[in-house]
């Protein structure tokens, strides 16, 4: 699919597919006779693991390089997975100080 079709089925600006294609972590789609992009498959799996690894906190660099040996390896590498199992104790972690706060604030509401 052309780029403008791209765009609205995954809802990111095509500026962004640019920049994602030119730094190295959106495969380069294949080009018509015409010179257009041709996005596929291959691109939306890539976009779903960019946007999932942007949902969580990672940086553009942590999502290439993890992507980059799953890629390879074919699973989440340890150090990957373990950078994933510390973004969730750290949220875990933020989430029972929120609820904390959250009793508190009733405590003074009562």
């Amino acid at each position: 699919m052309k780029i403008a079709e791209f765009e609205n089925k995954v809802g990111i600006l095509r500026d962004t597919l640019r920049y994602y294609e030119k730094i190295g972590m959106l495969t380069p789609p294949k080009r018509g006779s015409n010179g257009y992009r041709c996005y596929g498959k291959i691109q939306i799996e890539e976009l779903a693991f960019i946007e999932r690894g942007k949902a969580i906190g990672f940086s553009l660099s942590e999502i290439k390089s993890g992507y980059e040996r799953y890629k390879k390896l074919g699973y989440l590498c340890p150090e990957f997975r373990k950078q994933l199992i510390d973004k969730k104790t750290m949220l875990t972690g933020r989430i029972a100080a929120d609820q904390d706060s959250i009793a508190k604030i009733d405590q003074m509401l009562a």
